[in-house]
């Protein structure tokens, strides 16, 4: 007979946890998801509530919480952990718990497109993929795991690529991890473990504007941040193409080097990252490597943001920032 493995089910709310008023209409945060709804046989489930809030309103303390409790299940002995989470920051919160995720145990992260009383609700299908997931030996050591409709991606490259449709999740550039099964998952590749694993959590993260650029800029919001008179200690550009950035904006990214700024740039370009060497003109890649910015890699701006906050946090040098996102590079 086989054993009994246990999951804890952690619940941050987000659509899974939210209810429309009537057909058709608002949804807001209602009753988080009964797991004891879906059982699964030889799965025994505990679930435990850290917040119900939209995904927008995620806190790094609600993030610390989960480390905190899903370290505190691992050590318990549960086979692994599922967290439920409203799908608009997903992405972000799946690689921020990548960086301090140092265990074995599977995280795995889950959500919805639809109010649980929709017609055609998809989250009780995720949330019993995900158990699936969590409880599968062949997820043990790949790190935090995202699952949606049945497909299995790696935190570090999951990615949001409809804000409508219930297969609404992708991975870039490699695809699915895995296919979720009866019995487990099954793995499409082979995944490297990630080498930028923090030792411990920061009380807080520093804080990192976001800013875009396109046609015409001038570069007025990065002279904005460079010129306070406590600039931020970094800053991410979400850049054109292959990591570009007007010539007219490239006399701040060096005045920000000069003050100690860390610039590093991403694309807006939802398929093929940045790049480190095919162009040389004015204001692209190799003009802002050779001025001391890094290049996002695959990251999308957002969870560059997020690993610059991090390696920030934790007193990295410019060598080992530099490091981290050379990385993530293609």
């Amino acid at each position: 007979m086989t054993a009994t493995v246990r999951i804890l089910v952690l619940g941050l709310g987000g659509t899974i946890a939210m209810s429309q008023n009537q057909p058709g209409g608002h949804a807001s945060p209602a009753a988080q998801p009964d797991a004891s709804m879906f059982p699964i046989p030889g799965i025994e489930l505990e679930f435990r509530e850290i917040a119900n809030v939209g995904s927008p309103s995620v806190t790094f303390a609600h993030v610390r919480e989960v480390l905190r409790v899903a370290r505190e299940g691992s050590d318990a002995g549960f086979r692994g952990i599922v967290l439920t989470h409203g799908t608009d920051t997903l992405e972000e919160t799946a690689f921020l718990l990548n960086r301090y995720w140092n265990l074995d145990t599977p995280l795995v992260v889950t959500g919805a497109m639809r109010p649980a009383n929709a017609p055609g609700a998809d989250g009780p299908a995720n949330l019993h993929d995900a158990i699936v997931t969590a409880a599968s030996e062949q997820a043990r050591g790949l790190g935090v795991l995202a699952v949606f409709d049945s497909l299995v991606h790696a935190a570090d490259r999951v990615t949001k690529v409809s804000s409508r449709s219930i297969d609404a999740f992708d991975s870039e550039p490699s695809g699915p991890l895995a296919l979720v099964s009866k019995d487990g998952i099954r793995a499409m590749y082979a995944l490297e473990p990630s080498d930028c694993v923090m030792p411990t959590v920061p009380a807080e993260l520093p804080s990192v504007p976001l800013i875009g650029t396109g046609l015409f800029d001038r570069g007025e919001a990065l002279g904005a941040l460079v010129h306070q008179s406590e600039p931020p200690a970094g800053i991410v550009i979400n850049g054109v193409g292959m990591g570009h950035v007007p010539e007219a904006v490239m006399p701040l990214v060096r005045e920000a080097r000069e003050r100690g700024i860390q610039i590093v740039v991403a694309t807006r370009i939802p398929e093929g990252g940045t790049s480190t060497y095919h162009y040389s003109y004015p204001g692209a890649e190799v003009d802002l490597i050779n001025s001391g910015a890094c290049m996002a890699g695959m990251l999308s701006a957002h969870k560059a943001r997020l690993l610059l906050q991090v390696l920030l946090a934790s007193g990295a040098s410019r060598e080992e920032i530099s490091g981290a996102f050379a990385g993530f590079a293609y």
